[in-house]
């Protein structure tokens, strides 16, 4: 070959290679990302809007419309007359708040370590994307005072 022709060949692998290693850097990044990584950013509007939709469809015949919970009279849930726990406020009056971004993410996915709880697990159901989008959610609902001290329960467990 010439030194033309070997050119063009490494013109061409430029051209093609460097914006396919991008795209496959872009992906493999991606791919790493954990849920808790995007918990930990603050979410837009439409990310709330989606995570509100997902709150309705899945979450709030237990917790409530807007995550009051089962009874908002006992919003950090207790137990019913049939002895069943009540499912706890979701909008920063019960304990969720209480507990880091991972806890409430592994709740949601896999459901309440307790064995007699009602929360199941809704791995099957929602990705892992949905369920930051409702954690989000219900995180909006709770008072500033409430995130600032949320966020610091997160900021101990890293």
């Amino acid at each position: 070959m010439t030194q033309t022709t070997n050119n063009i060949w490494i013109l061409r692998l430029l051209i093609v290679g460097a914006p396919l290693m991008l795209l496959l850097g872009v992906y493999h990044y991606q791919q790493n990302v954990s849920p808790l990584d995007a918990l930990a950013q603050t979410p837009s509007q439409i990310e709330i809007s989606q995570g509100s939709e997902l709150f309705a469809n899945n979450c709030s015949s237990c917790h409530g419309i807007n995550g009051v919970g089962q009874n908002p009279d006992f919003p950090k849930g207790g137990i019913s007359k049939d002895g069943s726990y009540l499912a706890p406020a979701l909008n920063g009056t019960g304990h969720a708040w209480h507990h880091p971004d991972s806890v409430l993410f592994k709740t949601i996915k896999h459901g309440s370590i307790a064995s007699d709880s009602s929360m199941r697990a809704f791995s099957e159901r929602l990705s892992d994307e949905e369920i930051v989008l409702v954690i989000q959610y219900f995180k909006s609902l709770w008072p500033e005072s409430i995130r600032e001290k949320h966020a610091k329960f997160n900021q101990e467990e890293v």
